[in-house]
């Protein structure tokens, strides 16, 4: 489990470090736009998507997601939240709860080192809970006006509750990928990964997003979240996904 761990977080990683100096030149945006820091202070989203139907079938979904950052001169802060239910015929078929916090020290234009806290709450996972704490590197790789691409790897300990109350503590190792391509002013299309693996587990949290604006502040997203476990518990299945339709809100 240990080896397959390494790969995987190997080779998410390791092929933008070794591109990192051929796209460097390609890849940065101009002297002028890297003199002045840019987004500084607070910015975030709120989005709010809900399905429902009638009739043969009666089912409701309801997904909320939040985030917040806060963009200094040497650190960068990020505040997430998200809260996603449903049901099918009077059934809850889907009850799960996410909050995350992280910080970044930026060392340079591109390196940073980062804390990330996450708390896991599904109640149809097997996983009661799982909490888990993080430090590492992270680069990034592309910064132009119209694409950023960060990578990042890194080390932490996560504790699992499960279902029937017992509890167990493990290392991780952390890799993580946050693409972000901005068609135009108005559209962009967003792609991350996170992979925590340890000795008894390997999650996956993969987020496919094109969100576009509709007036203002006020935008439509079309999103594709998946969720993977390589060991689930009992008769649960390894992969979860949701597909929604949300209105977002930015500040």
């Amino acid at each position: 489990m240990k080896h397959g761990i390494l790969l995987l977080t190997g080779l998410l990683i390791l092929p933008g470090i070794i591109a990192a100096d051929e796209l460097k030149k390609r890849y940065t945006r101009s002297a002028d736009a890297m003199a002045a820091p840019e987004n500084l202070g607070w910015s975030g989203s709120i989005s709010l998507g809900a399905v429902v139907t009638s009739g043969n079938s009666d089912t409701s979904n309801l997904s909320i997601d939040t985030t917040a950052r806060l963009n200094r001169e040497k650190w960068r802060h990020r505040f997430d939240a998200s809260a996603t239910m449903a049901e099918n015929n009077g059934t809850k078929t889907t009850e799960r709860y996410l909050a995350g916090y992280k910080i970044d020290y930026k060392m340079d234009q591109r390196s940073y080192l980062f804390t990330a806290l996450r708390a896991e709450f599904d109640k149809f996972s097997g996983f009661d809970q799982q909490l888990s704490a993080a430090v590492g590197y992270g680069y990034r790789v592309i910064d132009t006006t119209a694409d950023t691409l960060d990578l990042e790897i890194g080390a932490g300990i996560r504790r699992n509750k499960y279902d029937n109350g017992d509890t167990e503590s493990e290392n991780v190792g952390r890799a993580a990928l946050d693409y972000i391509h901005h068609f135009n002013e108005t559209a962009r299309f967003r792609q991350g990964i996170l992979v925590m693996g340890g000795e008894n587990n390997v999650s996956v949290d993969s987020v496919t997003a094109i969100r576009t604006n509709l007036v203002s502040s006020v935008a439509m997203e079309a999103a594709f979240k998946i969720k993977y476990n390589s060991e689930p518990i009992g008769d649960k299945e390894e992969t979860d996904t949701i597909t929604s339709l949300s209105l977002v809100y930015g500040f």
